[in-house]
């Protein structure tokens, strides 16, 4: 989830002469500043760089941002989740992905803005507008403190790409349709990603393009600008403005420290917060995303933790929603989806429509269950795990 988030900052787009370039970036400006209502403070600092200096950059900003092991357990967790196949490389997958699509990028760190040498000029009008947008943004709120990875909380990070590339991507569409290049071409990489990805990968630029516009309306460029000191905190105000916006709803911390105590034998790999936009993907199995959308809604915070022994994987979900209704509906929802994300588990009788179980036939336990507003979920552990589990989690919440 991280990962399709830190690699977002590259905007899709396909040679040019490199002065060429260069004063087709500096023509670019005028328009920029005009739209975003905001000026130039210093000189762009220009340089044209190639495909393979982009994948050396891609890789050296992974090797950055997570520490060894990291990247497996993110990827572990992906799996375990259902949102991409456990035979996927995942770092692999996305760094191609990119690679395919990417045209050229605006680097905070070390504020210079790199154009690509591999796409013709006049092809690159768009991604241009779209990543000088990024270099105003850093000049005048340093984009750069808070585009980094949020370890443990990567709805968070999606909520704040969502910010920058949602205002990019309206300065970008207003652009005047001479200032406007030719659109990329459809990636076959893009077209055969597990929609999870597919769909994190467009969220900054389609959802966040709906929080900047709505937050526009409110009070025009100013009010976008006072976003960057009190950033949002959830994808959930993103999807829903006006829980930003209007009457702000932020989300509820939900501690699971120490469960690993309870899940002896087991590694503790990863640990993150869904939110409510990965929420929908877990649901992808419902019938339509309406279905999907509408189960998620209503998500006031969450933390789970994965767990790996050997090749098995299994985790642990404690989720807190706005009202027992809400709470219910995911519940019932998880149920739905349960015959197509984990084959091979028989029902076992119910305690109530609120507490549901499952096992197979090699003693591996599924538990949904809801008290008042919060959600326990436990897949893929031992039976006899679930009920120091339940102990533990429902203990501690009293």
């Amino acid at each position: 989830m991280s990962l399709a988030v830190l690699l977002s900052c590259l905007w899709m787009a396909s040679v040019a002469p490199q002065q060429e370039l260069i004063d087709l970036g500096k023509q670019c400006q005028q328009a920029v500043t005009e739209i975003r209502s905001l000026p130039i403070l210093k000189p762009i600092v220009w340089q044209i760089t190639s495909k393979e200096k982009v994948r050396a950059y891609l890789l050296k900003v992974l090797a950055q941002q997570y520490a060894p092991g990291e990247m497996e357990a993110e990827q572990d967790a992906m799996r375990v989740l259902g949102l991409i196949p456990r035979s996927m490389n995942y770092q692999q997958f996305m760094v191609d992905l990119y690679m395919e699509q990417v045209g050229g990028y605006y680097d905070p760190k070390q504020e210079i803005f790199y154009l690509a040498d591999w796409i013709p000029a006049h092809l690159q009008k768009t991604i241009i507008i779209h990543e000088l947008t990024h270099a105003l943004q850093d000049q005048h709120f340093g984009i750069d403190k808070f585009i980094e990875r949020i370890k443990g909380n990567s709805d968070r990070q999606l909520a704040r790409a969502a910010l920058v590339e949602g205002g990019a991507t309206l300065v970008m569409m207003a652009a005047p349709p001479s200032a406007q290049g030719s659109a990329a071409d459809p990636s076959p990489t893009f077209a055969k990603a597990p929609r999870a990805l597919r769909d994190t990968m467009l969220f900054p630029y389609v959802q966040g393009l709906g929080f900047v516009s709505h937050g526009r309306t409110q009070g025009g460029w100013s009010r976008i600008d006072r976003v960057y000191t009190d950033l949002p905190t959830s994808t959930e105000q993103i999807l829903h403005p006006q829980k930003y916006f209007a009457k702000r709803d932020q989300p509820t911390s939900v501690n699971l420290a120490g469960i690993e105590k309870q899940v002896k034998g087991w590694q503790k790999i990863h640990q993150d917060v869904l939110g409510e936009f990965m929420t929908r993907q877990l649901l992808h199995a419902l019938a339509d995303r309406q279905q999907e959308n509408q189960a998620a809604a209503g998500w006031d915070g969450d933390s789970f933790v994965v767990f790996k022994q050997a090749d098995e994987l299994a985790w642990i979900q404690l989720s807190v929603w706005d009202s027992e209704n809400d709470a219910q509906e995911y519940l019932t929802a998880l149920a739905q989806t349960m015959p197509s994300r984990l084959a091979g588990f028989t029902a076992q009788t119910h305690i109530s429509k609120s507490c549901l179980r499952w096992k197979n036939d090699q003693g591996q336990a599924v538990l949904f269950e809801r008290r008042a507003a919060r959600v326990l979920l436990v897949e893929n552990l031992p039976a006899a795990y679930i009920e120091p589990i339940r102990k533990a989690v429902w203990h501690a919440g009293e």
